[in-house]
């Protein structure tokens, strides 16, 4: 195995590592900020916060609305686990390490979708209790633009995986 490689899998795994410590920070923060301080801190908007500490509104419908990002965050969490794991064992181009990869770009998309449905629930909910609900949808072309890219890494792996294979045969 040559430097290069070894030095990948040791970057893999030191990345691995921060993924673990950030997720950690932010579920100590996010579990802090809700028990000490009475806040929903996690992918909110201002209707969620009006309605958050008004108390004609149900908390327990409020969190079942964040829900969903929160799975989504820690899905994610998962599958980048497992695919850094991968990287970590020179396993950059196989079967499994895509397969991880299809799921974060799934779950990218879905965590796309979820916000804007999300977003439309809360407006929903927050015209139940107040007469003016001023609804604005995300549309976050950071988030756009990050989905195409994963797209093209989809792409651009598996093109290497086809002359990895072309390569071996050819030898």
């Amino acid at each position: 195995m040559n430097a290069n490689m070894h030095k990948l899998m040791k970057i893999s795994g030191f990345f691995r590592g921060v993924v673990l410590i950030a997720t950690a920070v932010v579920l100590v923060y996010l579990g802090y900020s809700y028990w000490v301080h009475d806040e929903i801190r996690f992918a909110n908007s201002m209707l969620f916060n009006e309605l958050w500490f008004d108390d004609r509104a149900s908390r327990s419908v409020l969190l079942a609305i964040q829900s969903p990002i929160l799975i989504s965050l820690i899905l994610g969490v998962y599958w980048l686990q497992k695919l850094l794991s991968h990287f970590q064992q020179g396993l950059f181009f196989g079967q499994q390490a895509m397969t991880c990869y299809l799921w974060l770009v799934w779950i990218k998309l879905a965590d796309f979708c979820i916000e804007i449905v999300q977003h439309l629930v809360t407006g929903y909910y927050h015209g139940q209790f107040h007469e003016k609900t001023h609804l604005e949808l995300p549309l976050d072309f950071g988030n756009i633009t990050t989905l195409l890219l994963m797209l093209l890494i989809v792409y651009l792996l598996k093109a290497a995986r086809e002359i990895e294979a072309e390569n071996k045969e050819f030898i």
